[in-house]
């Protein structure tokens, strides 16, 4: 989870390096999908403090890449990470090469981003063919089916036609709406409220538990281009 609207480094220290609901058990159950090796490359986008790429790190991944535009969230994830490569960057402009990320993990990330067209793009220009994407993030459950307006945030169907539209094939859709319930009772106790744009046009703290909002991680794979 990335944004600018409240203090991440000290998030990370009361609730923890994990900014998100469901926190690496989610990223452990995408990975379940995904034929990778110990040498496939991972993108972390919107890695925050490092906790999922320390994660994979204790796991046996030895080839991470973490962005994130927070010179200080990326500061405080260095010291705990051995391998992990660390990039301050933006989604919408991904500072790697195309074609070479084998795994692209965007947790908690694309739902606070000023846009989802340019980092969409972006994920498919890095994601080699046959390569992964993994998205966990809020969406709309509330809003109009046809146009998705419900504080900003996408239905299920304007993501998967967002995915699809950039050459992803969904593999896994799940919803976790318990674990965000759970996240948000989480930020509430630590005296914080969550970002304006899950908050469906209000500035109410409990939202997230009261519906119009869900929570889901989806997996989906980069098509192979056919051979000639």
């Amino acid at each position: 989870m990335n944004g600018t609207a409240l203090n991440w480094l000290e998030l990370c220290r009361t609730v923890g390096p994990c900014l998100r609901p469901g926190g690496t058990a989610l990223t452990d159950r995408a990975l379940e999908v995904c034929n990778l090796s110990a040498d496939s490359l991972i993108a972390d986008v919107g890695c925050g403090a490092g906790g999922t790429l320390y994660h994979l790190e204790q796991i046996g991944f030895r080839r991470l890449v973490g962005l994130d535009p927070s010179e200080t969230l990326l500061g405080d994830a260095a010291p705990r990470l051995e391998t992990a490569r660390l990039i301050r960057g933006e989604a919408a402009t991904i500072p790697l090469r195309s074609a070479t990320v084998d795994l692209l993990l965007c947790e908690c990330v694309l739902s606070v981003l000023p846009g989802r067209s340019a980092p969409l793009r972006e994920f498919a220009r890095v994601v080699k063919d046959g390569g992964y994407l993994v998205v966990s993030d809020v969406f709309s459950t509330a809003g109009d089916e046809a146009t998705g307006q419900a504080g900003g945030l996408l239905t299920r169907k304007e993501l998967l036609a967002a995915v699809a539209g950039n050459g992803f094939t969904l593999l896994r859709w799940e919803t976790h709406d318990r674990l965000l319930k759970e996240f948000a009772v989480r930020m509430i106790l630590a005296g914080e409220c969550l970002p304006d744009a899950w908050k469906g046009g209000t500035e109410r703290k409990g939202e997230a538990a009261r519906g119009g909002l869900g929570y889901f991680l989806m997996v989906a794979r980069k098509a192979e281009d056919p051979l000639p």
